[in-house]
Order: C-alpha cells, then structure tokens, then sequence
C-alpha cells in the first residue's frame, strides 16, 4: 500500500498548523505553510478543502488572515487527516464493498486484505497529530506501537 500524495501533503499542512497553533488560537497563513512544509500553495488550497469539511480546520478572512485547528491537535488521530484527503482507508475494495467482487464469497485472501486494513487503520487511529508534531511524542507513539507489535508477535518497526 502507498499513501497518496494528498494523504502526505495534508498530513505535513497539519503538522506544521499544530506546530504554530502551541494551545493558543493564532492563525496560520497559506504561504508559511508553503514554505515550511515544501508543498506549493495551490495544491494546500485543494486540501483546505477537504480538512474544513472534516472540521479539522477553521479559515479566518481578512489582514492577518489563515488558518488554524478546529480542535486541540491531541484530539486529531492521524486517520481523520488522511481520510480528509484521500476518502476512507481501504486497501482493495472487496473489504469495504464485497458485494463488488465475484470472489468475495470464497476468497481466501479476503481476509487477510481485511486484518491488513484493521491493523492500518488502528494505528492511525492511535497516533494524533501532536504527536507527529512534537518529535519526543512521536518517539515514544512508536516505541508502543513496537511494544504493542511485539506481544500480539509482529515485528518492531523501524528505526530512522
């Protein structure tokens, strides 16, 4: 499976509100998210879009203008930003919809494709967008991930 460039972009436009944001309601314009997060600005006005409908962010008009979040950036799990961008998570469409597949009914990979999206989806779920945003946060999110992994006997992942 691969992320989709929208799914990347939003995430890192979101990182860089909740890096500006420190509890406080100061707004973020479009061009210091550009800048700092190296993504060209008409692209971000396409995922504006998408994260104001999802309510993760709110506009505010005028001089001094921007962006900001809606909610506490620990009240933001890493899914509802991705799902923003790109729709719902789901790695073949027979789990989502099986009734589309000729096969669903006797597929033996129709469930592992299922355990896949559940594992991926709940590890979004787990992870919120502070703890993208601060690197000691993002540190220990994966250390119990890891320790998670390793007592239902997957593997640890990798370190940068």
């Amino acid at each position: 499976m691969k992320l989709s460039t929208r799914a990347r972009y939003a995430l890192r436009m979101m990182v860089v509100f909740a890096r500006h944001t420190n509890g406080d309601r100061s707004v973020v314009s479009l061009n210091e998210v550009a800048k700092e997060a190296h993504v060209s600005r008409r692209y971000l006005e396409q995922l504006v879009i998408g994260l104001k409908n999802a309510a993760l962010i709110r506009g505010k008009s005028g001089k001094g203008g921007g962006y900001l979040l809606a909610k506490p950036a620990d009240e933001i799990p890493i899914r509802q930003i991705v799902e923003s961008a790109i729709g719902p998570i789901n790695i073949v469409e027979c789990v989502e919809h099986p009734e589309g597949c000729l096969k669903a009914d006797f597929c033996e990979c129709r469930v592992l494709y299922d355990l896949i999206n559940k594992r991926i989806t709940s590890v979004m779920d787990s992870l919120m967008l502070s703890d993208l945003a601060d690197d000691k946060r993002l540190k220990h999110a994966v250390e119990m991930l890891d320790s998670e992994l390793a007592t239902s006997g997957g593997r640890p992942c990798p370190q940068n």
